[in-house]
């Protein structure tokens, strides 16, 4: 749940009520606040339903408690800031004006100890203290924005620890050369890098494709030389056994003795 930053819930002196809000009250409950001892639990109208799924269940804790001095209608006043882990519902409300102020829950003498104690913090239209204001939060590590009674979101500048995403734009600019240069003189150098490589890798993709075309048909190729050859090979085994069978089965020549006599003997030289 959102944080906020620091934000008046009460004001020492009579509330629009009738009521009084003594200084040692919020001079107390400042000092001996501690969620570790009693969480002050946040919720609506100071109703808090049982039910979890009741728009009226807890809307947040009170994390912590500190005081200001300030000057309401002439006189100096001390003013009681709390810091709310706040749920994301009662954060959407504040955004379109509704319940924007907070009202104290207060135990006068908290467990028998003789001191204020606040126990709970209600979110409400009509604050009977003065002074109270609307809460105010982190928006991310970049800005910090608020709610006031218009409603307008209002932005103030802060130092921050810059984030990995902006590390890495960082790093883009750098590279792109665009350190310097307003957003859209910055954002087109970028976008024209991302079409660059939007290109080179359209071009790349279309090389490898011709390659594995290329490389499919010189497959088919090859594969097409080795049958012919394993089918020329087999002919030519067939045609050798074909005539060494032929020459076996022949009745040779006699041999030549140089005359017509048979009885003749063969000369052997």
């Amino acid at each position: 749940m959102p944080i906020s930053k620091p934000f008046v819930i009460a004001t020492e002196g009579q509330t629009i009520d009738g009521r009084n809000i003594s200084k040692e009250w919020i001079q107390q409950m400042a000092a001996h606040y501690d969620p570790k001892v009693y969480t002050a639990v946040a919720n609506l109208e100071h109703y808090l339903s049982m039910s979890p799924d009741s728009q009226f269940s807890a809307n947040g804790t009170v994390l912590k408690l500190s005081t200001q001095d300030a000057v309401i209608l002439g006189d100096k006043k001390l003013q009681l800031l709390g810091v709310v882990d706040a749920s994301e519902a009662v954060v959407a409300m504040q955004k379109v004006g509704k319940k924007l102020f907070a009202s104290m829950e207060v135990s006068p003498n908290f467990i028998n100890k003789g001191i204020a104690y606040l126990t709970g913090l209600a979110f409400t239209d009509k604050p009977a203290s003065l002074g109270t204001e609307p809460m105010k939060f982190s928006a991310g590590k970049d800005n910090i924005y608020s709610f006031n009674a218009e409603i307008e979101l209002e932005f103030e500048k802060e130092e921050a620890q810059p984030s990995a995403g902006e590390s890495l734009f960082s790093k883009v600019k750098q590279l792109l050369g665009v350190k310097g240069k307003n957003d859209e003189a910055r954002f087109a150098d970028i976008g024209q890098a991302v079409e660059a490589v939007a290109v080179s890798q359209k071009e790349l993709l279309e090389k490898f494709t011709t390659a594995t075309t290329e490389l499919k048909e010189a497959n088919s190729k090859i594969a097409a030389l080795t049958t012919a050859a394993e089918k020329d090979r087999g002919e030519f085994v067939a045609l050798k056994q074909q005539l060494d069978a032929t020459a076996g089965s022949t009745t040779a020549r006699p041999d030549a003795t140089g005359a017509s006599d048979k009885s003749h003997a063969k000369t052997d030289c």
